[in-house]
């Protein structure tokens, strides 16, 4: 099964389409610059309410962080109940071990070596494949080299220009662990619930053409 991702939730109504919609994890930002920042006592409330209304339904919480003191990544984890931490700055793992939750460590294709690559090389339970652009740590919207990314898309999410409409081309070529998409479901920078539940249908249908 896909995996799927939706980052950068805000609202209920966002979180209520996703997880209705099937989503596996929701994410949420940390990152201050981030036009989808959200406080720590925003998203414990938004997680509380979410898991109110889906107690019995599995998907997970993550926050979303760059480059900040991994105290602080903790202190925030604990205090939201978040189930993973996805780390999506320069993060080293010798600093990926100090997270008390599973990390999703996120990487541009310039920072992967050659040759086999795992998550635990990077001190993390699982990758993030993302676009590389300079002054922005992610959600900008950009497709990266699909291509380049195949030989380490099995086990990890991918990130970066993924929408409704070329979601299935992605998931053909790349046969990722999971996709992640926050700006391919937006209108005017807010997520659109029916935006985010064609993608999640677009991904189900794939699967079902694929199984």
């Amino acid at each position: 099964m896909v995996r799927v991702k939706i980052c950068g939730v805000r609202r209920f109504v966002e979180g209520e389409a996703a997880l209705a919609a099937g989503a596996d994890f929701l994410g949420f930002v940390f990152y201050r610059p981030s036009p989808r920042y959200l406080a720590p006592e925003a998203v414990r409330e938004l997680v509380a309410a979410l898991r109110a209304r889906w107690p019995d339904q599995h998907w997970a919480a993550v926050g979303v962080f760059v480059n900040e003191p991994v105290a602080v990544v903790n202190e925030i984890a604990d205090y939201c109940g978040l189930d993973y931490v996805q780390l999506h700055g320069t993060e080293p793992p010798a600093y990926c071990l100090q997270v008390r939750r599973p990390v999703i460590k996120a990487l541009r294709l310039a920072e992967l070596p050659g040759g086999p690559v795992s998550a635990a090389q990077f001190g993390a339970a699982r990758l993030l494949l993302d676009s590389q652009v300079p002054g922005y740590w992610g959600g900008t919207g950009v497709r990266f080299d699909w291509e380049a990314a195949r030989p380490y898309a099995a086990e990890a999410l991918v990130a970066g220009g993924l929408t409704p409409d070329n979601v299935g081309e992605a998931l053909t070529l790349l046969r990722p662990w999971g996709v992640d998409v926050s700006s391919g479901v937006e209108r005017g920078g807010v997520k659109d619930p029916a935006l985010i539940e064609a993608f999640l249908v677009n991904v189900r249908r794939w699967e079902q053409v694929n199984a």
